[in-house]
C-alpha cells in the first residue's frame, strides 16, 4: 500500500524521500534500488529518468538534505543565536533519537559512513555541508568573543569542531547503545566547558 504523504510530492521527491528513509533505517548498502521503488510507489524507468544509478539518487539524496538543513526545514539544526539556543542544541538530537527509539543517528553521518574512496562526488557533497555546519557554530561563538561574551582565548572553529564531534559520535553511540546516557554526559560536559570560558556580565561592565 502506497503510503499517502508520498502521493502527494511529485515523483522525484517521493523517490528521494523513501531512499532517505531508507538510507537512514538500515543504510546505503543494505538498501536496494527495488525497495525505494516499492517504498515510494515508483517504478524502474522512473528511477533510471530521474538518476540514472544508486550514486546519482544518492547525491539527490544528500543535495535535498543539505538544502532542507540550510533552510530550517528540519526539527534540528543550526540556527544558534543566543546562548539558550545553544543549550538546547544537542538536546534536540537527543529527542529525535529518542523519538525514532534510538534507532537513527544523523542521515547525512549515516550516508557518509558507507561513502566508499571512489566516490568523489559523494565525498565532496558531504565535505561541503559539513563546512557550512561548522561555519555556522563558529559563527556564534565568533558573534559571542566579539561582545565580550566569551574568553579572548577563545577559538570559535575549534569550539564548532568539539560540538559537531560530540554530536555526531553522540549519536552512533546512542544508536549503538540504545541509550543516551553517553551522549547525554558528553553533551553536559562540552557545554559546561563552553560555560568556562563565558565572561561573566559584571566582567563585562568593569
Amino acid at each position: 500500500m502506497v503510503n499517502l504523504y508520498y502521493m502527494e510530492q511529485s515523483t522525484r521527491e517521493r523517490m528521494i524521500n523513501a531512499a532517505i528513509d531508507l538510507f537512514h533505517q538500515q543504510g546505503v548498502n543494505a538498501t536496494s534500488i527495488d525497495q525505494i521503488l516499492a517504498k515510494s510507489g515508483t517504478g524502474k524507468s522512473q528511477f533510471s529518468h530521474y538518476f540514472k544509478n544508486k550514486e546519482g539518487l544518492i547525491h539527490s539524496c544528500l543535495v535535498y538534505l543539505d538544502e532542507a538543513i540550510r533552510g530550517g526545514l528540519t526539527p534540528t539544526g543550526y540556527d544558534i543565536r543566543t546562548w539558550k539556543d545553544l543549550e538546547s542544541w544537542f538536546q534536540k538530537y537527543i529527542d529525535f533519537q529518542k523519538s525514532v527509539q534510538f534507532e537513527r543517528s544523523c542521515p547525512i553521518g549515516t550516508i557518509g559512513n558507507e561513502v566508499s574512496s571512489d566516490q568523489e562526488l559523494l565525498r565532496q557533497d558531504i565535505k561541503l555541508f559539513l563546512e557550512w555546519s561548522r561555519s555556522q557554530m563558529a559563527r556564534f561563538f565568533s558573534e559571542k568573543k566579539a561582545s565580550g561574551e566569551m574568553s579572548a582565548a577563545t577559538r570559535p572553529e575549534e569550539l564548532a569542531d568539539l560540538c559537531m564531534a560530540v554530536m555526531q559520535g553522540g549519536m552512533l553511540l546512542t544508536k549503538i547503545k540504545r541509550n543516551p546516557d553517553m551522549f547525554q554526559n558528553a553533551a553536559t560536559q562540552t557545554l559546561q566547558y563552553v560555560k568556562s570560558l563565558r565572561v561573566s556580565k559584571t566582567s563585562r561592565e568593569r
